[in-house]
């Protein structure tokens, strides 16, 4: 059964609605400080093992984050990831205070806290933040992180930032052999009680975590690969320049790309994946739509995937996969075409 075809009885609806962006995600590098065996990214000292090193010219990114907020459907969110973005903290500084200056109401960025060494060196960082516009920062900190950050540079990275008025969300990955209180355990308690949120989540068993962890040791999502991503997504430019809907898997590929910064404007991009089948069907109508299709193609994938996001990631991956796809996509194209010279035709013969 064609599932992309099975929409057409709602496409009516999902040919007018737009996709929503809940901010604006810029990877500046995907160089990195340390190398974790769970890094979606794959990151570390020389880049991306599978996509090579890349960082962004910061007047390139400046460019893009003023481009961004003539984006209809973005929230006016901006956050700054990496790899380590702040292995480069003069350029984030200058990447926030663009941000703010453009009228971003939500500032973030997400960090090692490899920074926090110190206790001086925390509270310097913290509070040049904060002055830049920085409303919060993710803190990055599992079992994954202990060999390449202390828990020390962590806890004073929470206390200095909680002093500087910046909010802070501790974020914790976790396996069925390394869960959350062994992270949190060995963190400083007073500086545990000062974070504003703690939030944990399973591995994705994508990027490096596909090759160094055990799949049997990997939490599956309880929704499985049946749902859409539709409400939670982020215009992402990864450190190549690339822009994604999202930053959970498919930033990290190269075989179906929608433009890069580098070329034109990222409202530009923005409005050709809106407009683009794939990504709407993906977005809309959920990746696991495109099953049948590649099984018709020869490819099967199966269906042993922790989530959506592993899922996308393996097809999005898959030069061969991109291929049917696209193959796919023509087909139903040149299709519609010949039906509309039908048309035509009868059209031409009554008259």
């Amino acid at each position: 059964m064609d599932h992309i075809a099975d929409l057409d009885a709602r496409w009516e609806f999902l040919a007018t609605m737009p996709i929503r962006y809940n901010g604006l995600v810029v990877e500046t590098t995907n160089r990195c400080n340390a190398k974790c065996g769970m890094c979606y990214q794959s990151a570390g000292p020389r880049g991306s093992d599978v996509l090579g090193s890349a960082t962004i010219q910061t007047d390139v990114l400046k460019r893009c984050i003023r481009e961004a907020v003539e984006v209809p459907t973005l929230t006016p969110r901006f956050h700054l990831a990496g790899g380590e973005a702040f292995i480069h903290l003069n350029e984030c500084f200058d990447l926030f205070r663009t941000a703010a200056d453009c009228g971003y109401l939500d500032i973030t960025g997400t960090t090692n806290a490899y920074w926090g060494n110190s206790t001086s060196r925390a509270t310097q960082v913290a509070t040049q933040l904060r002055e830049c516009g920085v409303t919060s920062l993710e803190i990055s900190w599992d079992y994954w992180h202990m060999p390449f950050v202390s828990a020390k540079a962590v806890s004073n990275a929470l206390l200095a930032c909680r002093d500087a008025g910046v909010d802070t969300n501790l974020r914790v990955l976790t396996t069925r052999s390394h869960g959350l209180s062994e992270a949190l355990s060995a963190l400083d308690p007073i500086a545990m009680a000062r974070t504003n949120r703690i939030s944990s989540g399973p591995v994705f068993p994508t990027g490096r975590a596909a090759k160094t962890i055990p799949r049997e040791d990997i939490h599956a999502s309880k929704s499985g690969i049946g749902g859409a991503c539709h409400a939670t997504l982020n215009l992402t430019v990864n450190s190549f320049g690339e822009v994604f809907p999202c930053c959970a898997g498919f930033d990290q590929t190269k075989n179906y790309l929608f433009g890069n910064i580098h070329n034109e404007s990222i409202v530009i991009i923005a409005e050709r994946i809106n407009s683009d089948p794939i990504a709407r069907t993906v977005v809309f109508g959920g990746v696991s739509s495109l099953l049948p299709i590649l099984k018709r193609a020869g490819i099967d994938l199966g269906d042993d995937y922790s989530n959506i996001c592993h899922l996308c990631w393996t097809i999005f991956s898959s030069d061969k996969s991109v291929a049917a796809l696209r193959a796919h996509v023509d087909a139903r194209r040149q299709r519609a075409l010949e039906d509309v010279l039908k048309s035509l035709e009868v059209t031409e013969v009554s008259a």
